[in-house]
C-alpha cells in the first residue's frame, strides 16, 4: 500500500470519526454540546484537524444529516423489501 493510500484512507477514517462523534454528542445532548472545541477533546485531536476537514460546525451538520438521510434511507428500503405487500410496507 502507498503512503498516499495510507494517508487518505486515515483521512477518510479521521472524517467518519468526526461525523460520529458529533451524531452522538447530538444524540445525547442537543446540537449545542457540539462544539469544536468539545469535539476535538472529544476525538483527541486539534481543532485544526477538524479544520482540515470541515469549514465549520455547519459543515460538520450537514455531513451528519447526510449520514443519517442515507440511514433513514436504508432502513426504509429494507422495511419494503421485507414486506410482503405494499400495504404491510407502510404498516
Amino acid at each position: 500500500m502507498s503512503i498516499q493510500k495510507r494517508r487518505e484512507r486515515e483521512r477518510e477514517e479521521r472524517e467518519q470519526l468526526i461525523v460520529t462523534t458529533a451524531r452522538e454528542l447530538a444524540e445525547a445532548e442537543g446540537w449545542d454540546a457540539v462544539t469544536t472545541r468539545r469535539l476535538a477533546a472529544e476525538i483527541e485531536y486539534s481543532q485544526p484537524v477538524l479544520y482540515s476537514h470541515f469549514k465549520g460546525k455547519g459543515a460538520i451538520m450537514a455531513a451528519v444529516a447526510e449520514q443519517g438521510f442515507g440511514d433513514l434511507g436504508a432502513a426504509l428500503r429494507t422495511a419494503r423489501t421485507a414486506a410482503p405487500g405494499p400495504r404491510d410496507a407502510l404498516a
